[in-house]
Formats: C-alpha cells, structure tokens, sequence
C-alpha cells in the first residue's frame, strides 16, 4: 500500500485499496453475529484484539516513516491503553459502561495529534488556534446531545449512570475529534487527506462508543460497536500511510488556507442548524443543548475577533514590506523586473524608464517575448521557461531590447526562479545595460581588445565572435574549424618568429578562410566548407611550419592540427572544446599529424574503455606501485612525513596518469579495493623504514570512506604492519564530510584510535567554514590553486596567510601543496607556514631510494633559503606531483 505524496486525484487512488481493506475488514467483524450464540461473542471480541494487535504492529512499522514519527507513537500508545482499558473494565464494571476504561486512550489522542501540528504555526496563531478548537469541541458535544436527544434520550433506554457513562465518553472522544478538525484546518493541502482520515477515525471510534454504551448484553448493537471500534482503527493504519514527509515549501500555517478560515464557521452552522432542527421534531429544547448553543455562539465570536486581529496584523505587516520593498527597489538604480508563468510583466521598478525611455505602466501585461529582438526571443523565452531545479540558483541571460528611440541595447538580466516559493510565485529579473552604446569612461580601457597585439590577427575573443556569430546564420553547418597547435616557440612571444609564420599561415589559406591567434602556441582558422576541406587546409597549414631562421640560429618547429565541423546544434564553446579535443588528440598522435574531432573522440573512448578493462587485472599482475612525496617541515628542517601516490605503468599505454585511471577506478567497487592495497603496502613500506617517526599520508576515495568498510581496513593494514596509528593520516575529500552521519561517525572512531584525518585539495570544494567546527579533521591539504600568481597578487598572500591563521586557530596543521618555485617558499616561510609539499623540495620519490633521499632524513638538507636550494630544483621542474 504506497502512501500518496501528494494530494488530489493520484492520492486519492492511493488510498482507495486500503480504505477498501478497512471497511472489509469491519464488516467481517459485523458479520461475526450471524455465528451461533456462543461463538459469536466469543469471535467478535477475539477478532477485535487481534485487530488493535495488529493495528500496533502497523502503527509502529509504518509510523517510523511518516512525517510525524512521534505522533504516530503516541497513537499507538493510545490504541493499546484503550484496548486495556477496556478489557479492565470488562471485568468490574456492567454493560453499557466497559467502554469507559477506554477513556484515557481517548484523552492520550490530543497529545498524539499536538505532536504532529507545526508547532512554529501554534506559536505564530496560537489564539486563533485555540478559539477554533472550542468552537471544534463544543459544535461536537452540540451535534452528540442533539442526536442523543433525537433518538435514545426520548425512549429513556438508558439509566442515569449509563447516560453520563456516555457523555463522559463521547466528551473525550469529542476533544480528540476537535483537535483533527484543528489538524485539518491548518495543515497543507498535501496532507489534508491525513486529516480527513484521523477525522473519520474519530467519528468511528464516537459511534462505536455510543453502540456500546446502549448495548444491554450480546446483540446485534455491541457487534457493531465492534465493527465501528475496528473500522476505526483501520482508517487510522490508512492515515499513518498516508502521512509521508513533506518539502519544506509544502507546509502550511496556521492561517494559510481558505478551509482553514470557513471550517469554524461550517461546523458551527453544522451543530446549531442541527440543534434547531430538533425543536420541531421533539418540542423542547432543553437547558443542555441551549448552553451549547450560547457558548458556541460566543466562541464563534471570540475566534472572528480574533482572526480579525490577526488579519489586521498580516496587512499592516504587508504593507510596511511593501513599503520597504519599493523603497529598495526605486532606489536602486538596475531595473528589476517580474513575470509570471506565462513570461507576462506583472512589475516593474521605475528604473526602466532611465534604460529604455519607457514608461513602467506601458510594460505591466505584456509579454517579455515582444520587447526583446525576434532573434534573441526563442533562447531567450526556452531559458525562461525552463523550471530551475536549485531556486537559490541565479542564471545569466542576455538579449537585445529596444529603446524608445529606436536603438537596440544589449541587456543582461540576473534571473532568479522564485515560481516555486509560494510568497513570490514569480520570475525575478535584475537587468542592467552590457551593450556597446552603454555609458563608458571617459579614457577608453586598453586592455579590451579583439586582436593580437604582437601578429595583428584576431585573438580569441574575436573567435568565440566570429563563431557565434557564424551559429546564427543558416549557413553553419557548412563551415569548420581548424585548431593549431604549434610546438617549440621560445618562451614569450617572439614577435619576428610569429609573423614569420602569419605570413605563412595567411599563404596558406583560401580568400573566405578567416585565421585568428587563439593562445600562445595555437591558431585557429574558420573555414568556408566542410570537415573535408578543413582537414585539406590543415595539412597546408601543419606543412607551413618549417624550420625559421632566428639571429641566434634556425628554431626548428613542429605542428598538428585537430579539425572539427560546426554543427547547427552546438554552440562557440563547444565548437572551440572539440577543436582542442582534436588537436590533443593529435599531439598525442606526434607531429605534423591531423586529426577530426569525430576520431579524436572515438580514440579516446577507445583508450578509456581499454584502461577501464585492463584497470581491473592490473593490480594482480603487477602494473600498479606506490610512489612517496615528502612533506616537509621547515621549522624542523625535515621530512615529517610522505603522501603514499598510486602509478600505473600500462604494457601499451606506458605511464598513466591517475587523473585518468582513478576516476575509472572509482565507477565500481574496484576503488575500494585498490584502496584496501594502497593503505596495507604505504603502511609496511613505511613501518621497515628506519626513521620510527615518519608519518604516511594516503588518499582515501569517497567510495570506500561511504562503504562502511574503511575502520575495518585501517585497523587490519596498522595490524598487519606494526606501523603505530598516530603515524597514518587518511586524505579525504572536503564533499566526503558532507555525507551520511556514518561518515563522520567512522572517521571520529579512526580519530579515537590516533589516525589523523585531512581534508585534502581544501578550497576547491564546498568550502564552508563552519564545517570545519566539530568534525573530525586534524589536517588542513591547502590546494595549489591559492598559489597561483601568489608572486605578485597581494589578494593571493593574503588569502594564503588567512588559511593559516584559519587552520591555527583551529587547531588544525596546515599543509601546502604543489609549492614549485623558490619564491613561493620564501613567501610561504615569511607568512609563517611550516609544512610544505611540492616538487621544489622532493619528487615523488619509489619506495627503494626512502631510505637515502628523504630531504632532511638522509638525504638532501632542507634549505634555510632560495639560496640553499639544489640547482636541479632552482632550474625547474617538469609539472605538479598529481
């Protein structure tokens, strides 16, 4: 039986087959009295227990998860108190009043339903809440006398003491009814079914009480007590299934609904109507009945003055943020516009005027598609359209408008999908003017350009220009793109060297051949034709680069190109993305080669999916070893400890990187695996060395931290090689602190133990702060990428500098990695960091030369300055340890 999760039609299907269920099974209650005299009492009680035992199980298995757990608890506890209570009072007290040891069940079912109200909306209305429930509890106890006054309270069936037996039964029951009613007033609408359900359990329950309290002995009246008693409990199990949580957005308030508003007022009519309609038929009225009745009038007007205050309080409340809201917005001075789900200007702020010379109330209603230019208005009315699935998320889009002056402007708007936020409902639009004819200074700024300074070619802004614009022709599947690449210029730019191979290029090419300068070493050419005719050009052009004389001798230079078309459904960045594609591809490949996108790809998918089958068998046969970087401490001149690095030296492919073999590693539970290796062979490597307080550090994917394996294989590795736990630290990524409890559970268990934990590449992931509080890390891995332009970048030393005093006042180390060059060591040292990572100071270094090459511990000194460094590190290196 799926619980619905949502209301209307498809929940109610949902919940046809268990309503079914429920009724089916009170009328084989029911039915319990066509059995012999003796048998039929004895099978009617008997399948009424085993209906509340079976109700408990069900309350229990699916109330854990429901939205409201704990009110669901409570109901079971109410149902087996009443069962109890009953069964006690079977025993001492006569027909007519066993259903009163029930009584304290019934009370227990306000407390069950408190604890499943949104306590923030009893806060935020808790007077109109509380005049709704006695208004709800006195039209119950006004429609229970008038019944009982329409049918067994004129024959006189029942003594005095049966009679207040009753009342005092259907009083309870009466409290727990109007509290559902308060439930279903100020619940949302997804949940309502909820409500209505708990509703009917409750009149069920009131009508079994009733049966019973009438029934004089064994009869047709207490086997539909029973009948009602289990129907009841049955739309109870409904209920429970059919309360599933909820998004945060889908909950109500207490005053948030229109039911919520007419439901007082509905049952007060309900209950005077009903009580009115007796007087005719009975001739009396009596003294009971006519206090209800003036009490529930005075209920009825305490909760309009009281909803009347409140509605008061949320206009003036509206008001004054409207208020704010427009004084915020006129003084702002980017026009900000809203729309509705059909892309309609519901509003828009005064600023539009100083954009587009329009008035505001000639906007409001008009499509945002008919302002824009017919061009721009597909995209631009698709990107709208689309339903953003992070609301907090803020997307760019721009299009052409036009002025009132008949200029088209170019106009960037922030959007923001508020459609789904049930205060807003709506499209937030922040525009503001990015077009050419915008205001600008006065000094034109020098470093905006579309050409290459030293050739006069185009430059890759140009490009992704040109390429746009060649999109938006019909024409675009008929053109390609060449990518060039050529290698062996000197380091800058060599201002004869590339013109001399402008000139070259430029020979090279057909009248409609466009070439551009698209980086350092690169040229691109937009050709008029097809992939064919591209891959004819880009031959020509790899031919061209030649041998070019320079003053100091002949710079021999080398080139490949990658060739790709430009499909009608792609776009410039793609189009620039499979250029390079190609070109790697034909790097790879060795000079002078070219090579189609189409190809490149399938090369490369050829290679990922031989990697990803030979990945599997390489660590059995022998291809995979650890390399160790060292950490070094620079206050105490020596390694502290070394990061364990996995290789994978392929029989075909040679080496291979582990950016490309770890991601593949971690599409299975291969990873795991390979890490299960990694930590037991880092561990023996380091535990026979000779240096009894060098630490390994080893990366530990997401993966095997989620399987709920890893506590298992760190105490087995430390086991297996003595290797002390205090002297492990597992590397993790910053996403991984952000999982399940378990996580962080096993990792504060590791912590216990002695194993420090880092947080590795730090900055490049999520990166909240106060994440860092309170969970289980020692070590802080800062990514090379805050030491990019840390040399001249004073913004760069300082946020390297924050990281530290960050990581400090925390308690925690801070590691540098990547630290490559003699200056960013002089920075780092000054700044005050003392653990340092990087291919300056070590290279990853094979497990047989650890012994004699550690810096500080046997091998090189750890410098004391620039000065101090080994001439092989000061002349460079070849790239970053991955």
């Amino acid at each position: 039986m799926a619980a619905p999760t949502r209301g209307g039609p498809a929940a109610v299907r949902t919940l046809t087959r268990p309503l079914v269920l429920a009724v089916l099974a009170a009328l084989a209650t029911l039915s319990a009295g066509l059995l012999p005299a003796p048998a039929s009492v004895t099978v009617a009680v008997t399948v009424n227990f085993l209906a509340v035992a079976g109700v408990l199980v069900l309350l229990a298995h699916a109330g854990r998860h429901s939205a409201h757990p704990a009110g669901w608890r409570w109901y079971a506890v109410s149902v087996g108190v009443s069962a109890l209570g009953a069964l006690a009072a079977g025993a001492v007290l006569p027909w007519g009043q066993t259903a009163l040891g029930s009584l304290p069940g019934h009370l227990l079912v306000v407390v069950a339903i408190l604890r499943m109200l949104d306590r923030a909306s009893l806060r935020a209305a808790r007077a109109q809440v509380a005049t709704m429930l006695v208004l709800f509890v006195l039209a119950d106890l006004l429609t229970v006398h008038t019944l009982y006054h329409l049918t067994i309270g004129r024959e006189g069936l029942l003594s005095l003491s049966q009679t207040v037996a009753l009342f005092a039964l259907l009083s309870s029951i009466a409290v727990g009814t109007g509290f559902s009613l308060v439930f279903i007033a100020i619940c949302p609408a997804a949940q309502r079914p909820v409500g209505w359900l708990l509703f009917a359990s409750q009149v069920a329950t009131a009508l079994a009480g009733a049966c019973s309290s009438i029934a004089s002995g064994p009869g047709p009246v207490q086997y539909l007590a029973c009948a009602l008693s289990v129907l009841g409990m049955g739309l109870l199990v409904v209920a429970c299934r059919a309360d599933r949580p909820r998004p945060t957005a889908d909950r109500g308030n207490a005053a948030g609904s229109t039911l919520g508003a007419l439901l007082p007022h509905a049952t007060a009519l309900a209950g005077g109507l009903l009580l009115l309609l007796s007087v005719p038929v009975t001739g009396t009225l009596t003294i009971f009945g006519t206090t209800l009745g003036a009490l529930g009038l005075g209920a009825l007007l305490a909760h309009q003055v009281v909803s009347w205050r409140t509605q008061q309080r949320l206009t003036s409340d509206l008001q004054r943020s409207e208020a704010y809201f427009r004084t915020l917005v006129r003084g702002s001075a980017d026009p900000v516009l809203i729309l509705d789900d059909q892309l309609q200007v519901q509003w828009v702020s005064p600023a539009i005027t100083a954009l587009l010379g329009l008035d505001p109330q000639r906007i409001v209603g008009h499509s945002i598609a008919a302002a824009v230019h017919p061009d721009d208005a597909p995209g631009l009315v698709a990107a709208l359209s689309a339903t953003s699935v992070d609301p907090s998320e803020t997307k760019t889009r721009t299009a052409r408008v036009r002025h009132l002056d008949g200029r088209w402007l170019l106009i960037q708007s922030q959007v923001r999908d508020l459609r789904g936020d049930p205060d807003v409902g709506a499209l937030v639009l922040y525009c503001r003017d990015v077009s050419a004819s915008a205001r600008q200074p006065a000094d034109p700024l020098p470093t905006f350009s579309t050409s290459d300074p030293t050739t006069g070619l185009p430059n890759r802004s140009a490009l992704t220009q040109r390429l746009a614009a060649a999109f938006r022709t019909p024409s675009a599947g008929s053109a390609s793109l060449v990518v060039l690449g050529v290698d062996g210029l000197p380091a800058g730019d060599d201002v004869p060297v590339l013109r001399e191979l402008t000139t070259r290029f430029a020979r090279a090419l057909r009248g409609d051949d466009w070439l551009a300068r698209s980086g350092a070493s690169e040229f691109a050419v937009l050709v008029s034709g097809t992939v064919a005719d591209a891959e004819v050009i880009a031959g020509r052009l790899v031919a061209a680069v030649e041998p070019v004389a320079t003053g100091s001798g002949t710079l021999r230079l080398t080139a490949a190109a990658g060739v790709t078309s430009l499909d009608a459904d792609a776009d410039a960045g793609e189009a620039l993305r499979w250029g390079d594609l190609a070109l790697r591809s034909a790097r790879a490949a060795g000079p002078g080669r070219v090579r189609r996108h189409s190809d490149a790809l399938r090369i490369t998918q050829q290679r990922e999916e031989t990697l990803r089958t030979d990945l599997h068998r390489a660590l059995a046969e022998g291809q995979l070893r650890l390399v160790y970087q060292p950490v070094v401490d620079l206050a105490l001149h020596r390694t502290v400890s070394v990061e364990a690095l996995l290789r994978w030296r392929h029989p075909t492919y040679g080496e291979v990187s582990p950016a490309e073999f770890v991601p593949l590693a971690e599409e299975s539970a291969l990873i795991t695996e390979l890490g299960r290796w990694v930590l037991a062979e880092a561990t023996a490597t380091v535990a026979a060395l000779p240096h009894p307080d060098l630490g390994v550090a080893v990366n530990v994917s997401a993966r095997h931290v989620r399987s709920g394996e890893l506590v298992a294989d760190v105490l087995h590795a430390l086991e297996t090689s003595g290797l002390a736990a205090s002297r492990l630290v597992l590397e993790i990524t910053e996403s991984v602190l952000l999982d399940d409890e378990h996580v962080t559970d096993d990792l504060a268990a590791l912590r216990r133990l002695g194993v420090r934990i880092a947080v590795d590449d730090f900055g490049t992931g999520w990166s909240s702060l106060a994440y860092l509080v309170g969970l289980p890390i020692d070590v802080l891995k800062m990514d090379r990428q805050f030491l990019a332009d840390v040399e001249t970048d004073p913004q760069r030393r300082a946020l390297c500098s924050s990281v530290l005093h960050l990581g400090t006042s925390l308690g925690l180390v801070v590691v540098v990695e990547g630290v490559e060059t003699a200056i960013e060591l002089q920075l780092l040292r000054d700044m005050g960091h003392r653990f340092i990572q990087g291919y300056l100071l070590a290279r990853p270094l094979d497990r047989s030369v650890l012994t004699t090459q550690l810096p500080g511990l046997g091998g090189v000194p750890v410098p004391t300055s620039a000065a101090g460094l080994p001439s092989l590190l000061r002349a460079g290196n070849d790239g970053p340890a991955t």
